[in-house]
This record gives structure tokens, sequence and C-alpha cells, in this order.
């Protein structure tokens, strides 16, 4: 008995996801507070940072359900959670053909860092949520 089975590729999302976070972030007046949106921490931090990391998921067919958990600094607290709050609302309005949808969001969660990251004599302040993004392969 021969099977066709059908190949299935996932796109690469994590520049999706930053490329639609620093869009949103520069609309909404934060790239002149000294901001830098990536995958990884800076070597140099910066008053402001946002990482974002994938987690994978699990596949149903054609679609994938992309875990992914969203890190945020800034030098004041209030920054940090208004920081972290605008990134919620920009990947909630993400939906494209290559992400249809994105739902499960978690937090925002004040995280104690040891050691503390400093920038320019303060102490940042972390926020960190999660969400899934539904991926779609072809």
């Amino acid at each position: 008995m021969n099977m066709l089975v059908r190949e299935i590729r996932f796109p690469i999302t994590d520049g999706v996801i930053v490329s639609a976070l620093k869009a949103g972030l520069l609309a909404r007046g934060w790239a002149a507070t000294g901001l830098t949106v990536q995958p990884k921490l800076p070597a140099t931090k910066t008053r402001r940072m946002v990482t974002v990391r994938n987690d994978g998921g699990l596949q149903d067919g054609a679609v994938q359900g992309r875990g992914y958990g969203i890190n945020v600094w800034a030098d004041t607290s209030v920054d940090a959670e208004n920081l972290a709050l605008d990134c919620m609302a920009i990947l909630r309005g993400i939906p494209s053909a290559v992400i249809p949808a994105t739902s499960e969001f978690s937090g925002p969660f004040q995280v104690e860092d040891d050691p503390e990251y400093v920038v320019a004599s303060k102490n940042l302040t972390h926020y960190y949520f999660s969400f899934t993004a539904t991926v779609r392969g072809s």
C-alpha cells in the first residue's frame, strides 16, 4: 500500500514578529526613547529592549500553533509595563498570510533579574508575556 505523504514546510516567523514590533513601536513613538527590538539581548544594553523567543509548537496538518515568549525591559517600571502592553496590542493585530491569528496571551508579568541590568546608572525593570502564533505551512 503506497500512501502519499504531503511534505509541509513551515516558514520562519521570528523576523515577522520582530519587524511587526519594530514598526508598531516606532508608530507609537517608542523609537525615540533608545529602543532595541531583536531575537536576543544586545551586547550593549539600551534603555528599552524587547526580545522575541520562539518556543515552537504542535503541528496540526498545515497549521502550527507556535509559542512565543516576549521579554521587555525599560528604565522605569511604568515604561516597562506600558511597553509590554503596547507589544501585546501590536501582536494581537499582526495576522497576515503567514500568521493568520494570534491567541492565548498570558501576562505581562514582572520578572526579577539577577543580577539586574543597569543602563546609565538605572536598574531596568523586566516584564515577560507569552502568546501563540498560528502559522500556516505550505
